[in-house]
């Protein structure tokens, strides 16, 4: 969604099927078919906050790449939906944007960007929308 002049336009509003369930998809089945290792949503989000212990370099390797190849792939889907997101400043709020930090503040493809760490701020965010829509448009 975009904030124009500090109010949301709901005319951009929407929501992708990019969420991280995917990533954890990307990463569990490339470890298994690669190196024939098990790992679960919890060992990527492990490998991905940077507690590595326990794991090979080449599994640390191969979350990392995924992970980078994830917001690579999202940040071109949004170009394409016209976001531009090297103008103004993006906000990055729930789950993924805590566990995807690093990748996102290193792809370069962001100009200015916040963070908010509460992993329930997109739900959070529905709820406000729902509202908003219910009140037909009007701040609430």
């Amino acid at each position: 969604m975009q904030l124009k002049y500090g109010r949301a336009d709901l005319s951009t509003c929407g929501s992708l099927e990019n969420g991280v369930i995917q990533l954890y998809n990307r990463v569990c089945s490339r470890a298994n078919a690669e190196y024939d290792i098990l790992l679960d949503e919890g060992d990527v989000d492990s490998l991905l906050r940077g507690d590595s212990a326990g794991y090979t370099p080449s599994i640390v390797q191969l979350a990392e790449q995924q992970a980078q190849d994830f917001v690579r792939d999202l940040f071109g889907t949004l170009r394409e939906y016209q976001f531009d997101l090297r103008t103004g400043t993006v906000l990055f709020m729930g789950g993924g944007a805590i566990l995807l930090r690093k990748q996102i503040e290193q792809s370069g493809r962001v100009g200015a960007a916040l963070f908010l760490d509460e992993i329930n701020a997109n739900a959070k965010g529905y709820e406000y929308l729902a509202k908003l829509m219910r009140s037909g448009g009007e701040t609430v």
